[in-house]
């Protein structure tokens, strides 16, 4: 939220875009650049955080469903509130399925993914081009 990420490089999705990219991605043609997200990985980012927003809603619901008796009814009932709870927990494992699928077909992600940037390595290799 203070470094603004999210709006900087998640936001807009343009309907456009999403066609064209989602329709690269089916076709394994998607073009990726360094520290650019597409209309595809913008969404599904969006979407792991309304599910995991879902988890913990639903959740509060089915752990304490009496105390917290209006989010319950808010989500449907009890039981809507358990298959809430599970699909968004579905989305969430999905996501890091892909997520570590396409880190085995292109292992040298991996490090930025977790550090957020480019390996050390490359830095130096851009720097002296």
């Amino acid at each position: 939220m203070i470094s603004r990420h999210f709006k900087r490089d998640f936001l807009p999705i343009g309907l456009l875009a999403l066609k064209h990219d989602l329709t690269d991605a089916l076709r394994f043609r998607l073009v990726h650049e360094k520290g650019v997200y597409n209309a595809v990985q913008r969404l599904m980012y969006w979407g792991v955080l309304a599910a995991g927003v879902l988890v913990v809603v639903s959740g509060l619901g089915i752990w304490k469903p009496i105390q917290l008796h209006e989010l319950v009814v808010l989500l449907g009932g009890y039981d809507v509130a358990r298959y809430v709870h599970f699909a968004a927990m579905a989305v969430i494992g999905a996501f890091v399925v892909v997520h570590l699928a396409l880190v085995m077909l292109v292992p040298k992600t991996l490090l930025p993914m977790i550090t957020g940037g480019i390996r050390p390595l490359e830095s130096r290799k851009i720097d002296h081009d």
